[in-house]
């Protein structure tokens, strides 16, 4: 079922987005600083260290929880679905990751990709290279939708991420997404408090 009219009114508005303190910009995310923030990542309850603190610093700078979703998207049908297990289906490669976390503001959603990837390698690529279809099916979604809620946010982190950010900007800039760019941030997460006061604040 689409989940394109979620709203919940006991989320609180903000009052002063800024970027906490703290908050390193993805660009000087190394493997070394990584490993200096976060410890060791590889395998192991360690792995999800990054998106904790991703999580934890966006509720900071925006006043406004950051929950977690079983939210993804269907690729074939270009709509969102609340599914916690699509592989136990048939069509279950048709959907993607599920979002990592949702806020609501003003009766809008912002459905967040959460990432940190440092270092080059065939499995950074890999996995941008999921990203990017990824952020592909969001603006699809919007597309097919033609409504203003939904925006979506993919902060992306980490100096290879950063390398890449020009693909992802060639994506967005795509004829056929003109109008629908504006609802998709792609960026690290020093970049999304600005975003966020862009859309959602400033008047």
């Amino acid at each position: 079922m689409s989940q394109l009219n979620n709203t919940d009114s006991t989320f609180q508005q903000p009052h002063i987005v800024h970027c906490p303190d703290g908050v390193v910009p993805g660009h000087l995310i190394t493997k070394d600083k990584r490993r200096e923030i976060h410890g060791v990542i590889a395998g192991g309850a360690g792995s999800t260290n990054p998106e904790k603190l991703q999580r934890q610093q966006i509720i900071q700078g925006t006043g406004i929880p950051c929950s977690k979703t079983n939210i993804r998207i269907n690729l074939r049908t270009k709509t969102l679905h609340d599914i916690a297990h699509p592989n136990k289906q048939i069509d279950g490669f048709d959907y993607t990751e599920d979002f990592d976390g949702v806020q609501m503001i003003h009766g809008k959603q912002i459905y967040i990709n959460l990432k940190c990837i440092v270092g080059k390698g065939g499995s950074q690529t890999r996995s941008l290279r999921e990203v990017y279809g990824f952020v592909e099916g969001q603006l699809n979604v919007i597309k097919t939708s033609n409504q203003t809620t939904v925006f979506f946010a993919n902060i992306l982190d980490g100096d290879e991420s950063h390398a890449v950010l020009p693909k992802f900007e060639y994506l967005r800039s795509l004829p056929e997404f003109t109008n629908e760019k504006k609802f998709v941030y792609v960026g690290d997460l020093k970049g999304y408090f600005e975003w966020f006061k862009q859309m959602f604040v400033e008047e």
